[in-house]
């Protein structure tokens, strides 16, 4: 990169750190797959938990959310839209640590009737 001046400067690009998570949590499960990312100001989620294909969580659709035991080897967070709920397949180690991320993001954990 040129100046007019024909000094030259350089562009130092810092990294924007909405492009990158600040927790990235998967499981891949009996067949199945889920992904947590926790940004920011946001989550994204993607599970094929009891769906025929991986899916993207509507979290703009997201009205209440919960985390809770599936089995004695995995934790689902649900993530409850007005049309459907979304289970969300994680390591049971890592249970606390979503909660903390999620809450920080969406708020504390609602129980609304899917």
């Amino acid at each position: 990169m040129h100046t007019g001046s024909g000094t030259r400067r350089y562009d130092r690009r810092v990294p924007d750190p909405s492009v990158s998570p600040t927790l990235d949590l998967r499981l891949s499960w009996r067949g199945a797959y889920g992904r947590l990312r926790v940004f920011p100001d946001r989550l994204e989620a993607e599970t094929d938990y009891e769906r025929a294909a991986r899916t993207s969580v509507p979290m703009d659709a997201v009205r209440s959310w919960h985390i809770g035991p599936c089995d004695e080897d995995a934790v689902c967070v649900e993530f409850v839209t007005e049309a459907d709920t979304f289970r969300v397949l994680l390591d049971t180690s890592d249970e606390q640590l979503a909660a903390l991320a999620i809450r920080k993001v969406l708020g504390p954990p609602l129980h609304v009737e899917s």
